[in-house]
């Protein structure tokens, strides 16, 4: 398959009126593009003549860390679907049902969670780009700013998802977790 098919058939799936792909893929997904923006950038760099030899540790190890949150932001697209399909079929339960109030507060609170990890994942591939810019190789440095632009995208995009459950939660230990892991979020964008 070539890859413009898969990013062909993401972004339909984003279209339909189905509730997933949502919010949270389409972050997790702006995310995990950042990160291998980011590894194309560097792994350009490190096979560059021009590049310092003592440069080329640090971005080797930087290679391997974008290529690890890559792979976790990829899986925060699919849990997110998973989050919101767990969600529908705990209000689908009977009002009757004595543990239907709570099945559905933890469903609400795995679904602010995934939309947070991914967010979390998105500021620590942030930080790693930040470390190793400056090493970056000028030709190739736009795709560095792209890279940024979609974790700082990524970042916003999991807050909003993470707002929109935060507020049906209850509890108001997990409703104060939740909001300080925002601010925390956003002062990286």
């Amino acid at each position: 398959m070539e890859w413009y098919t898969a990013a062909d058939k993401f972004i339909e799936a984003l279209a339909s009126s189905d509730p997933t792909p949502g919010g949270g893929a389409a972050a997790a997904s702006a995310g995990a593009m950042g990160c291998a923006l980011a590894m194309m950038a560097v792994g350009t760099t490190l096979k560059r003549k021009a590049t310092p030899e003592a440069d080329k540790p640090l971005l080797t190890q930087s290679l391997s860390r974008f290529a690890s949150l890559k792979n976790e932001l990829k899986n925060y697209i699919k849990k997110d679907g998973e989050a919101y399909a767990a969600f529908i079929t705990v209000k689908k339960l009977p009002q009757d049902n004595p543990g239907r109030e709570d099945a559905v507060q933890d469903a609400l609170w795995q679904a602010a969670c995934v939309p947070a990890d991914a967010a979390k994942a998105a500021v620590r591939a942030l930080k790693e780009l930040d470390a190793v810019k400056e090493r970056v190789a000028d030709i190739i440095f736009s795709d560095v700013v792209c890279a940024k632009h979609l974790l700082q995208t990524c970042v916003r995009c999991a807050v909003e998802n993470v707002r929109a459950n935060q507020a049906y939660i209850k509890n108001p230990d997990r409703a104060s977790e939740l909001e300080k892991q925002i601010n925390t979020f956003l002062k990286s964008c």
